[in-house]
């Protein structure tokens, strides 16, 4: 299978919740060399609250903090961005993740495109929490604005958080705006896709069996290995399985899909009609 894909790579801010690999690394660029050090604590503390699917007792800071980590984790698929394939309003995609401390299930979906092409996304995560077997489940419902550099910049933002009866507002200020991007970082050429492709392969998952090309990239340290498989066979975004391995080989975190589909046009928080 010839890929006809085109991918775009971007380091997303997982420093906030230790996920990936070089934390402090990701944060400066993204955010700078001064707000490194205060995001490693914060993603120290919702690592540990998030573990054990205690999200519902996390500060308000700190929740707002997730809930920017969780966004950009998510539009990155858990750590680097290889956008294949743009989704369709109405699309979405659930997966099942292992190793994550953002969830156990989770679910992207591009709900509506409005007329002066701004874009309504939600992300669902759901977990169990450890002490009572109880399902924890955070839903988010973004408004995000195309910038002309190719970014995504959320506009607003409205949240039901694990615990709560009601959906709220998150704040989104002007003057911290860039800490609430999906970023984009380049196109990489034919010749670059062609060096990470390591072949093809059939992966059999709960939302069918694709023909899939397997692409492999090995973090700035070495110490890790992502590996994704990607499809043409209609997956929004393209994209079927992730892996993320350490230097022994070990697989410590694994993200595979679970479902899809292109009915996803309604908002459960009530942020359109």
């Amino acid at each position: 299978m010839k890929s006809r894909w085109k991918a775009k790579v971007a380091a997303g801010v997982i420093g906030l919740s230790l996920v990936g690999c070089n934390t402090n690394q990701i944060a400066g660029r993204i955010m700078g060399n001064a707000m490194a050090t205060t995001e490693q604590r914060i993603g120290e503390e919702i690592g540990n609250r998030v573990a054990g699917a205690l999200l519902k007792d996390l500060t308000p800071a700190l929740m707002r903090q997730y809930t920017v980590g969780l966004m950009q984790m998510l539009f990155y698929q858990g750590g680097y961005n290889m956008e294949f394939a743009e989704y369709q309003p109405g699309e979405y995609t659930r997966w099942k993740a292992e190793g994550s401390d953002y969830g156990q299930e989770i679910v992207k979906a591009f709900l509506r495109r409005e007329e002066d092409g701004k874009e309504w996304w939600r992300i669902e995560s759901r977990a169990t929490d450890e002490a009572n077997d109880e399902e924890v489940e955070l839903i988010m419902e973004a408004l995000f604005e195309l910038g002309e550099d190719g970014q995504r910049y959320i506009r607003r933002v409205r949240a039901k958080y694990p615990g709560e009866e009601e959906a709220r507002e998150v704040p989104v200020h002007e003057d911290d705006a860039e800490r609430w991007v999906v970023y984009s970082q380049g196109q990489l050429t034919e010749e670059s896709m062609e060096g990470l492709r390591k072949g093809e392969e059939t992966l059999e998952t709960p939302a069918g069996s694709f023909a899939t090309e397997r692409y492999e990239m090995d973090s700035t340290q070495g110490a890790t290995t992502f590996t994704w498989w990607v499809t043409d066979q209609g997956v929004p975004g393209g994209l079927v399985a992730t892996e993320h391995r350490d230097n022994d080989d070990e697989v410590y975190q694994r993200m595979v899909l679970q479902a899809y589909g292109d009915d996803a046009v309604e908002s459960k928080l009530g942020v359109f009609e």
